[in-house]
C-alpha cells in the first residue's frame, strides 16, 4: 500500500513592515531617538508539499534520540504493532513548545488528515515522557497519541516539517475552520500577550497601564488552558505581544488580524511577521532597549541567540508609534 498526497505551491504577499526601535543615538549622536526600519513587501514561494503513507515501521524514518540508552532500548524491545492504523512520529522534535507542535507538526497531520480521500483516525507517536501540553494539544486537535521509546508499526504517515512556514499558503484551509473542544466564543478583541520567566518585560506595568487606554486585555498563555489560548487569539482583532511561542495560535484566526510583536533589539526574527501575512493580516515590531553587548554578540561574533531568552524594556513612545501606524485607536 503506497498513497502521496499533495499540497500545490503557492505564494505569500508578505509586507510592507515597520519595526518600531527604543530611541538610540544610532539615530543621533547628541539626542538619542527612535529609529524606525521600513521593509518594503516581498513575495515567498512556497513549493508543492508532497505527503506519503505507506505501511512500515517507523524503524525507517531513523529519528535517533540523542540518548544512547534510548537507542539501545529501541532496537532490543518488541515493536508496538497497530496493524492498519494511520500513524506519524513526532519524536524528532519537541514537545514542549506549543510553537514547535503547531507549526512543525500539525499542519502535516492536518493535511494528511484533510486531503481527500479523508482519514477519520491518526495516533500520533510521542516520546514515553512527552509532556502534558503536548498531549493535550493533539487531543484538541482530533488526534490520539501513544507515548513510547519503541518502534511502532503501522501505517506510516511521512509529512515534511514546517518547522521553515512550508505550510504558511494553507494555514487558511487547515486551521481557518478547525473547532476543538472547550472553544470559548466571548473573548476579549484587543488582547495583550505578556510573558514571566527569563524572556519578560521589564518595565511590563508601564505597557500595560498604556495598552489598558487602548483597550486591551492582559494574558499570561502560561498560566490558562490550551483551548482557552486558542480560543483568545481565534478571536482576537488585535494582538500585542512579546516574541515567544504563543503567536503560533494565531493560526486559527480568520480577523485580518493587527499584530505588534515585541523583541529584545537582539533576537528580531522574522516568523511571526510572515505568518501574519499569510493569514492577510499587518504586522508591525517593536525593539526594546539596545544594551552595549548586542552589536558585539550579533554582527562581529555572528551568535544569533545570545539574547533568545533575555528580558527587555520597550519605550513607551516607540509603541504609541506603533500602534498609530497600525491605526488602533484608544478605547
Amino acid at each position: 500500500m503506497f498513497q502521496k498526497k499533495v499540497l500545490e505551491s503557492g505564494i505569500i504577499f508578505a509586507g510592507p513592515y515597520k519595526i518600531v526601535s527604543y530611541p538610540t543615538r544610532l539615530a543621533a549622536a547628541w539626542k538619542a531617538d527612535i529609529l524606525e526600519i521600513n521593509i518594503p513587501a516581498y513575495e515567498i514561494n512556497r513549493n508543492e508539499i508532497e505527503i506519503k503513507i505507506e505501511k512500515g515501521s517507523t524503524e525507517s524514518l531513523n529519528i535517533r534520540s540523542q540518548r544512547i540508552w534510548k537507542r539501545i532500548y529501541k532496537k532490543i524491545t518488541k515493536p508496538i504493532d497497530l496493524g492498519d492504523q494511520y500513524i506519524l512520529d513526532t519524536r524528532y522534535e519537541t514537545d514542549k513548545n506549543i510553537a514547535h507542535i503547531i507549526k512543525n507538526i500539525s499542519p502535516g497531520l492536518l493535511a494528511a488528515q484533510k486531503i481527500p480521500p479523508e482519514i477519520p483516525h491518526i495516533t500520533v507517536i510521542l516520546k514515553a515522557n512527552a509532556s502534558a501540553m503536548a498531549k493535550t494539544a493533539y487531543k484538541l486537535l482530533g488526534f490520539s497519541v501513544l507515548c513510547t521509546d519503541k518502534n511502532v508499526m503501522g501505517t506510516i504517515i511521512k509529512a515534511p516539517t514546517g518547522r521553515f512556514g512550508e505550510y504558511e499558503c494553507h494555514y487558511d484551509q487547515l486551521f481557518g475552520k478547525l473547532t476543538f473542544e472547550g472553544y470559548k466564543e466571548n473573548t476579549p478583541k484587543r488582547v495583550f500577550i505578556s510573558r514571566k520567566g527569563p524572556r519578560s518585560l521589564i518595565n511590563e506595568s508601564e505597557v500595560e497601564m498604556i495598552l489598558h487606554e487602548y483597550g486591551f486585555q492582559k494574558f499570561y498563555y502560561e498560566d490558562i488552558p490550551i483551548h482557552e489560548q486558542w480560543s483568545i487569539s481565534k478571536n482576537a482583532e488585535i494582538i500585542v505581544g512579546l516574541h515567544g511561542a504563543a503567536f503560533a495560535s494565531m493560526v486559527f484566526n480568520q480577523n485580518r488580524l493587527k499584530v505588534i510583536e515585541l523583541f529584545h533589539p537582539g533576537y528580531v526574527t522574522h516568523a511571526f511577521r510572515q505568518m501574519t501575512s499569510a493569514m492577510g493580516g499587518s504586522w508591525c515590531g517593536v525593539t526594546g532597549q539596545i544594551t552595549e553587548n548586542v552589536i558585539r554578540n550579533l554582527d562581529f561574533q555572528n551568535k544569533a541567540r545570545s539574547f533568545a531568552t533575555s528580558p527587555t524594556k520597550i519605550d513607551i513612545e516607540s509603541l504609541k508609534r506603533a500602534l498609530e501606524y497600525m491605526e488602533i485607536d484608544k478605547i
